[in-house]
């Protein structure tokens, strides 16, 4: 497959479980725990479990029986997402004083990139 076209597709779902992360994490916020970080990890989970399949199925075209070790690589490759994720989250909010929704939205932003490189060159290759 292209890459470019490869990239679009990671772009379109990326988009996919941005939403479901910023949705989830905006009702977390608002109506279970009025916490960033919770809310924040809450919605990463859920968002995570989806980008998993969506990369492996539909982005990546990938049909390796090696679940496990690709699981292991997306976990890690997502956690050092989060960790990004988390301090620009944290970083916008509580430092730039903006918005918690605005926080969470550019915080998600910032880690697309980084995920489709270490992804298609580690987890999916």
């Amino acid at each position: 497959m292209n890459k470019y076209k490869k990239f679009i597709k990671y772009v379109l779902f990326a988009i996919l479980t941005s939403v479901i992360n910023v949705g989830a994490y905006y009702l977390c916020y608002h109506y279970i725990i009025n916490s960033i970080i919770v809310s924040n990890i809450v919605a990463y989970s859920l968002s995570i479990s989806v980008q998993f399949i969506t990369n492996k199925k539909y982005v990546f075209n990938n049909d390796s029986k090696k679940h496990g070790k690709q699981l292991i690589l997306f976990l890690l490759v997502k956690l050092i997402s989060f960790t990004i994720d988390t301090g620009v989250l944290y970083f916008c909010n509580k430092v730039l004083h903006l918005g918690q929704l605005l926080s969470k939205i550019i915080a998600n932003c910032s880690t697309t990139l980084s995920n489709y490189t270490l992804n298609n060159k580690m987890v999916f290759k």
